[in-house]
């Protein structure tokens, strides 16, 4: 797999524990941007070379929220939860500068479930933030699926909270939505069942994938979704023909993706489908965007 990025620039990602994540984040500050009166410049701290790093202009209104300080809110509610940090598995995603963070913790076994595939799924929380206009300060609570890594089903997202980075900006302001959003997850997953219990026939996989999956991430990817759902591998395009609909290009069997039961039959499998393809994105910024889109596929696929 490519080495992923985001805008362009190269993410690191390190594996830890909630406690350590917000240490291992840069700690940026604004300084005048010369006589510019209307904007500031953020800086990298200084480090082993003793030079202060440039990674963005902003506004005077600006409101600069360090990566450690949107980490410490979701850990707050997590503490609130009478979970200790300590025993929280993180995922720090981070440019090559640093300007950019997302993290992802993932709560003990006690508040995951096993669905009738037998793969658990964990209840997470996520953040992003930046320092350089680029991202909003965003934060959810959704549901993790321990196959490979195979992708948040943001369907099933119970809450979220997104501000740019204008005033009045609180972190404050994750309280309500991350508490009442780890409440109705925990309450949600019978959402699971009812893609489960929903049965999808070939036809109508072939003309959802026709339709909306093609309109919304292109034909390639619609091809793929259907060769998933109906072998259980990814692949590559051996041909296509001009006139012919997603559902029918030929493609070169590629790897086994892992977890999934085909022919998928009914609606939570194919969801795993999407999941899978959302999180082969190697531009991080399109691998959120297309998890994002996975509850209105779905929602025109079950009626």
């Amino acid at each position: 797999m490519q080495t992923a990025h985001w805008l362009q620039e190269p993410v690191r990602t390190i594996d830890t524990t909630l406690d350590v994540a917000p240490s291992l984040t840069p700690v940026f500050r604004r300084v005048p941007f010369g006589a510019n009166r209307y904007n500031d410049l953020i800086v990298r701290a200084s480090g082993d070379s003793g030079e202060p790093l440039p990674v963005a202009t902003v506004s005077k209104s600006y409101v600069l929220v360090q990566h450690a300080e949107a980490i410490g809110a979701v850990t707050r509610e997590i503490e609130n939860a009478g979970i200790n940090p300590g025993k929280v598995p993180a995922r720090l995603l981070i440019t090559e500068y640093g300007s950019r963070m997302t993290l992802r913790a993932t709560l003990p076994a006690e508040f995951a479930f096993t669905p009738a595939d037998g793969h658990p799924m964990a209840l997470t929380y996520e953040c992003f933030n930046s320092v350089d206009r680029t991202v909003p300060l965003f934060a959810a609570v959704g549901w993790f699926r321990f196959v490979c890594s195979n992708g948040l089903l943001v369907g099933t997202t119970s809450a979220s909270m997104r501000h740019t980075h204008r005033p009045p900006l609180s972190l404050e302001q994750f309280a309500g939505a991350l508490s009442e959003g780890m409440a109705s997850a925990l309450s949600e997953r019978r959402a699971f069942g009812a893609w489960t219990s929903r049965k999808i026939s070939a036809a109508d996989l072939a003309g959802w994938v026709d339709g909306p999956v093609a309109a919304s991430w292109g034909p390639l990817a619609a091809a793929r979704v259907h060769h998933i759902a109906t072998t259980g591998m990814d692949g590559t395009p051996m041909r296509s023909l001009r006139r012919a609909v997603p559902h029918e290009w030929l493609l070169v069997p590629g790897p086994v993706v892992p977890g999934t039961h085909a022919p998928c039959e009914d609606g939570y499998q194919i969801a795993q489908v999407l999941a899978w393809m959302a999180s082969q994105r190697t531009n991080v910024a399109e691998r959120f965007a297309w998890r994002a889109q996975i509850n209105p596929l779905m929602s025109q696929l079950i009626h």
